[in-house]
């Protein structure tokens, strides 16, 4: 067989690996899991900053050059020589303009260093508009597992799990009729469960790669925990299979809800049991000042905000800090709005030009827990709106107009119907009606 491929930087690639076809279930196995450093300190943080890849895989893809557009009008009608120089001039502009890139497009948090792309968070994507009727791509998780769904020209096949740390050759389509294609990987999973490495991808039978598809204007961040990102969502409350990874599916989550609902490109800097105060592990100290700056949650490359600036920043978390059993007595409404202040002064600095959205999550209960080692009620429905909204009064009194609070309607017994009491779609679904409408008349959009 033919095999055309193409590499993410400057090293050569030798196919000597088996091809798993991605059919339902398909699983691509390795060998034992790398383990994930369970806290690591910001001191020595690598430096990311040098561009770890060639021309032909920009970091993001970029976006496709256009040409102007041209509907034969002229600025001055009456001066046919006017219009002949202007027509001239757009031509030589044309002519020396450089054809779009051929480029694989990274959305979401990817480290590009090593001969691999990376990602942790979920809802990151790798996106491949390609010539020819296969693709396959090199694929391996470091910490112990990932469910990658592929989509391919609009259509959604079975989802894929990358298991291991070898590296495997995965089929992620075959059979199509020849011509040009857009494939585009979509990690299912977060960081907690598995860091996906990408390192090339190929045509069985020959292909090339084309240049990406224009990517969106508007831009959103989605920042949470497992409420808002889709853990256990493809499961039932209490079935066996909520201890497995494969019910977890940010596909399925507010984060894609919003950004369809919003025309928008979403990054979503989210994961599993953390918060401002406590996280839901209370010995676990990668808070979310701690996390949020990372490419990462758990590992010290640092992201470049630079890189990327969101219209919109949505921040949904307040349960691990209040809402948590090991922590007996839970912290104050006071402390709490304290300790969200000052994350959200955080993310002001790091995204100078966000609308800002402090959301109050709506599983959040004043009926779980119930009481405290002393007989207090926890009442953590009421501190979490209390708290964010006297944290968002503190930023608007320091200058900053662009933050507003937001409380869901709080969520009934079937809307967290999914494992361990998480939301189920038909509730992010609600939570979608609900917000886009919001965000929209705030932002403007």
């Amino acid at each position: 067989m033919k095999r055309v491929a193409f590499v993410l930087g400057p090293w050569i690639v030798l196919y000597a690996c088996s091809t798993t076809s991605g059919g339902a279930g398909a699983v691509v196995d390795a060998s034992a899991p790398e383990p994930m450093p369970p806290s690591v300190p910001e001191a020595g943080a690598l430096d990311v900053s040098a561009p770890p890849f060639d021309s032909a895989a920009p970091l993001d893809g970029g976006r496709d050059a256009s040409p102007s557009s041209m509907d034969g009008s002229s600025a001055d009608a009456g001066n046919g020589e006017a219009s002949s120089d202007a027509a001239a001039d757009a031509a030589d502009a044309a002519d020396a303009a450089p054809p779009p890139v051929p480029a694989v497009q990274y959305i979401g948090r990817w480290e590009l260093v090593g001969g691999e792309a990376s990602a942790a968070y979920p809802a990151s994507r790798a996106v491949v508009r390609f010539r020819g009727t296969a693709l396959e791509v090199t694929a391996r998780d470091t910490y112990n597992e990932t469910w990658i769904d592929v989509t391919v020209d609009g259509t959604l096949a079975a989802p894929i799990l990358v298991r291991g740390a070898t590296p495997r050759v995965v089929t992620l389509v075959d059979n199509l009729p020849m011509g040009d294609h857009v494939v585009e990987i979509y990690k299912r999973t977060e960081d907690f469960t598995g860091i996906l490495r990408l390192s090339s991808f190929s045509f069985p039978g020959g292909g090339q790669l084309l240049s990406p598809p224009p990517r969106k204007a508007r831009r959103i961040e989605v920042i949470g925990n497992s409420t808002l990102i889709g853990y256990g969502v493809d499961g039932v409350r209490g079935a066996a299979n909520c201890s497995t990874s494969a019910v977890h599916n940010a596909h399925r989550s507010l984060i894609p809800l919003l950004a369809d609902g919003l025309d928008a490109e979403d990054y979503a800097p989210s994961a599993s049991g953390t918060g401002v105060l406590t996280n839901e592990n209370p010995l676990d100290t990668n808070l979310l000042f701690l996390t949020y700056p990372r490419v990462m949650s758990r590992l010290t490359p640092l992201w470049d905000f630079s890189t990327w600036q969101p219209d919109a920043v949505v921040v949904m978390v307040g349960g691990t800090d209040l809402s948590n059993p090991s922590v007996d007595p839970p912290p104050s409404q006071a402390t709490f709005a304290t300790a969200y202040e000052q994350f959200l002064a955080l993310v002001r600095a790091k995204n100078p030009s966000a609308h800002v959205f402090a959301l109050t999550s709506p599983t959040a209960s004043d009926f779980y827990p119930v009481n405290d080692v002393n007989g207090v009620p926890y009442m953590a429905r009421t501190k979490v709106i209390g708290g964010i909204a006297a944290a968002v009064l503190a930023r608007n009194a320091a200058g900053d107009a662009r933050v507003y609070p937001f409380v869901f309607g709080a969520a009934s017994d079937p809307e967290v119907g999914a494992c361990a009491y998480h939301p189920t779609f038909a509730l992010y679904q609600r939570m979608a009606s609900e917000l886009v409408p919001f965000i929209k008349l705030k932002v403007g959009w």
